[in-house]
């Protein structure tokens, strides 16, 4: 119980932010003329942010759904790379069902939101399951019932001021990075790498831009070592 109440406590800051891009959605897929289930399925089953938006319109065009399917798998491509490096912090005789479970709630915020637990991890060794399922919970609830908010305020709000409400899951990215910047030689370079990089190639790679931002990023930071790591080392 310990450890899901602290999984429950470092959730908050990526609850607060995915409340109002969670409605924005909500609002967009009704803008789309997209029925109520299609536009909460696409949050509940998509549950990938810029994906579900992309998927939207495209249903709401009449895109075949192999088309949908197959540009979604390389939309989410970067979550590759975000499980691969986050499988090495499960113990590894974690069962598969909460790997699954794990796997499925394992977005960009609560990906960031563990690697900046490092003191809880070398306290408990690995993360713990019921950690990992406290932090990843909660957004996955919110983002249900503000999808479900969004959708029930449609009428109500106009679609002029949707880009201000988007913004709040921006600042919260920026926030998540900031403290691990400090301090850190390493971590600036990769965020200055991958951003760079991310800005330079969008017009030429699109949607692909960020996987290839953050295998830059990720290279970047293997050539780089901090001060405090390579006295540990030594």
């Amino acid at each position: 119980m310990e450890q899901l109440k602290k999984g429950f406590l470092d959730s908050v800051p990526i609850v607060i932010g995915y409340i109002p891009a969670s409605i924005t959605f909500g609002l967009v897929g009704k803008a789309l003329s997209l029925g109520n289930w299609e536009v909460f399925m696409l949050s509940a089953l998509v549950y990938a942010g810029a994906s579900q938006f992309i998927g939207a319109k495209l249903l709401a065009a009449g895109t075949a759904a192999p088309i949908i399917l197959l540009l979604t798998v390389i939309i989410n491509l970067r979550y590759f790379v975000i499980s691969m490096s986050f499988s090495q912090r499960l113990n590894r005789d974690t069962w598969t069902i909460f790997k699954g479970l794990i796997g499925f709630g394992l977005t960009e915020e609560v990906f960031a939101v563990s690697m900046m637990s490092e003191k809880h991890r070398r306290q408990v060794g690995s993360h713990t399951i019921p950690y990992l399922l406290g932090l990843a919970f909660p957004p996955y609830a919110v983002t249900l019932i503000a999808t479900y908010a969004g959708i029930l305020l449609a009428g109500y709000i106009p679609i002029s001021i949707l880009p201000a409400l988007n913004t709040s899951l921006y600042v919260l990215l920026i926030a998540l990075i900031i403290p691990q910047l400090r301090g850190s030689k390493r971590n600036i370079a990769i965020s200055i790498s991958a951003a760079v990089s991310s800005w330079l190639l969008d017009p030429y790679l699109g949607t692909s831009t960020v996987l290839v931002a953050m295998v830059i990023g990720a290279f970047v930071g293997n050539c780089i070592q901090d001060e405090k790591n390579r006295s540990e080392v030594v």
